[in-house]
């Protein structure tokens, strides 16, 4: 899993990303709210931000990322334990906050725990997400209304992008106990799929590739190879 940190200090980025990687993760650093608002775009799993920053400080950033992604966790690391900045925090998204100094095995548990909320709560990609809770699925917070199995076959690709399926595969996921002895049924899901998010705006074909003869992958608006 992958790791943004922000900090403007160099040597705590570096402290930090000793911790990250001893600990299995791929790290992403950032030194100012400009760059972190850039590297989002490599999809991070978390950001750990430190509050006290030179121009936007720590609190303003968490507002504008969950501005954008409503689901990426945030931890937040502060020199400061009062309680006004803690509420501070929370009040703008952040998922947790650990105070400075840390221990970096409390650190790392955590991060552990607050991606584990994350992925229990939602599926997300980007503005798009599947709502683990309600079963629904939502773009820039506007419900897409589609069939439990179109729902079931769209989880799938939200959760392992990249990954080829035939359809087969599909079929044998998503109606694992079924009598349909057809799985051609797969494929008019999967149109559902492009229709219903196409008409809510979601650049579907950017994502949603057929690959012929093979089957369909999810990919990070890239053109299958």
């Amino acid at each position: 899993m992958k790791i943004l940190i922000v900090d403007d200090e160099m040597k705590m980025r570096r402290l930090l990303r000793l911790f990250l990687e001893g600990d299995g993760y791929t790290c992403l650093e950032a030194s100012d709210a400009a760059e972190a608002l850039e590297l989002i775009a490599d999809r991070p799993d978390l950001v750990l931000l430190d509050i006290m920053m030179p121009d936007v400080d720590g609190i303003t950033l968490c507002r504008q990322l969950k501005k954008r992604d409503a689901d990426l966790p945030v931890v937040l690391l502060t020199a400061r334990s009062d309680s006004e900045t803690t509420i501070r925090g929370l009040d703008a998204g952040a998922d947790d906050y650990v105070t400075k100094p840390f221990d970096g095995n409390v650190l790392l548990a955590r991060i552990r725990a607050v991606l584990r909320r994350s992925r229990l709560t939602n599926v997300s990609y980007g503005p798009l997400r599947y709502d683990e809770a309600s079963g629904r699925v939502l773009y820039e917070e506007q419900e897409i209304v589609l069939t439990p199995k179109a729902t079931a076959i769209l989880k799938l690709f939200l959760e392992h992008p990249n990954r080829l399926y035939n359809r087969m595969d599909l079929y044998d996921l998503v109606w694992p106990y079924s009598s349909e002895s057809d799985p051609r049924t797969v494929d008019a899901h999967i149109r559902m799929i492009r229709d219903k998010l196409g008409e809510a705006g979601f650049p579907i074909d950017d994502y949603l590739k057929t690959v012929w003869g093979r089957g369909y992958r999810w990919v990070e608006g890239r053109d299958v190879p």
